[in-house]
C-alpha cells in the first residue's frame, strides 16, 4: 500500500531531509526528488517538497534571526560599555565583553543546532516509514496540497505543488550562488510538463546567476582599488618608498569605497525582489522579473502550455 513506503521511498525521503546538513548546498537534492517522484510516489514527493521548503524558508528565517541576534547583542554591548565607565572595577569592561561573546556564540550555535536537528529527526522518522511533518510547515503544506498519508487515493493538487516549488526557488536567493542550483534542478527536471514552472525556474536561475556574477565582479574590482593605497603605505613604512598616500591611490581608494557602497545599497534590494517573487508565486501569480522575466517568456513562447496553465 502507498501509505507503507517501500525501502527505496524511505531512502529517498531520508536523503531529502539530510540534505539540509549541507547548509544550502544540497537543496537541489529534494528539488530533483520531488520533480522525479511527483507522478510516482506521493510519499517521496511530499517529504522532498517539504524538505525543500524547510531549507529554503528555514535558511531565510535562520539568517534573519541571526541578524536580529547580532543587532540585539551590539545594542547590549554599547549599553554595557556606556555604563561600565562609571564602575570602579577596571575589569568590568572585559567581563562584559566575555559575557557578550559567550551569549552571542551560544545563541548563534543554538540556532544552528535547532535548525539541523529537525531534519535529522525527519530522516529518522522516514527511515521508520513514518509520515513526518516539519513543525509549522508540514501540516500547512499538507493542507495546501491536499495530501493525506492515510488516504492513498487522494490526489495532490498539482497546481499548488508547482506554485510552492517555484516559490521556494525564488526564496533561495538568500543563499549566495548555491541558491540557484535548486531552481536549476527544477528547470532541468521538473518543468517538462509545466510552462509555469519552466518560466519561473528559468528566470530565477538567470536572476540569481546575474546577481551573483555582478556581486563577485564589483567586489573583486573594489578590492583591487584598495591595493595601491595599502601597498604604498606598507612600502612607505618600510622605507622603500616616499609618500604612501598619493592623489592617484586616494582616488582609487574612493572608487573602491563607492563600489562597496553600491553593494551595500543594492544587495538588500536584490534579496527583497527575490523574496517578493517567491511570495507572488506562492499566491498563484505568474510573476516576471524586470527584463529577465520577459526574456524567459519569449524563450519559451513556442513551448506547449502545461495542464496547469
Amino acid at each position: 500500500m502507498e501509505n507503507r513506503p517501500s525501502s527505496e521511498e524511505k531512502i529517498m525521503a531520508v536523503i531529502a531531509h539530510l540534505s539540509a546538513l549541507a547548509f544550502g548546498m544540497g537543496m537541489g537534492i529534494p528539488a530533483v526528488f520531488w520533480a522525479e517522484q511527483r507522478k510516482k510516489s506521493r510519499y517521496v514527493a511530499f517529504q522532498a517538497l517539504q524538505a525543500y521548503g524547510y531549507q529554503s524558508l528555514g535558511y531565510t528565517l535562520w539568517m534573519l534571526a541571526y541578524l536580529a541576534i547580532v543587532v540585539v547583542m551590539l545594542i547590549f554591548l554599547l549599553v554595557a560599555a556606556a555604563f561600565s565607565g562609571s564602575t570602579p572595577n577596571p575589569d568590568a569592561p572585559d567581563a562584559l565583553l566575555m559575557v557578550w561573546m559567550f551569549t552571542f556564540l551560544a545563541a548563534a550555535f543554538g540556532l544552528i543546532g535547532v535548525y539541523l536537528l529537525v531534519p535529522v529527526i525527519g530522516a529518522i522518522a522516514c527511515a521508520l516509514g513514518k509520515d513526518f511533518k516539519y513543525p509549522l510547515l508540514g501540516s500547512r503544506l499538507a493542507k495546501y496540497l491536499g495530501y493525506d498519508f492515510a488516504n492513498p487515493e487522494q490526489k495532490i493538487d498539482a497546481i499548488h505543488e508547482e506554485q510552492f516549488a517555484a516559490a521556494m526557488g525564488h526564496f533561495t536567493v538568500i543563499i549566495f550562488f548555491w541558491g540557484l542550483f535548486a531552481p536549476l534542478a527544477l528547470w532541468l527536471t521538473g518543468s517538462k510538463e509545466s510552462l509555469f514552472l519552466r518560466i519561473q525556474s528559468a528566470q530565477t536561475v538567470i536572476y540569481q546567476a546575474v546577481g551573483s556574477l555582478i556581486y563577485l565582479a564589483v567586489s573583486v574590482l573594489a578590492t583591487v582599488m584598495f591595493i595601491p593605497l595599502y601597498a604604498g603605505v606598507l612600502l612607505a613604512d618600510s622605507g622603500l618608498a616616499g609618500d604612501g598616500i598619493t592623489t592617484f591611490t586616494m582616488i582609487l581608494f574612493l572608487i573602491g569605497m563607492c563600489l562597496f557602497g553600491l553593494i551595500t545599497l543594492f544587495a538588500p534590494l536584490y534579496h527583497i525582489l527575490g523574496q517578493w517573487a517567491g511570495l507572488r508565486s506562492l499566491q498563484g501569480h505568474d510573476y516576471r522579473y524586470p527584463l529577465i522575466g520577459r526574456l524567459a517568456e519569449k524563450w519559451f513562447a513556442a513551448a506547449k502550455p502545461s495542464s496547469t496553465q
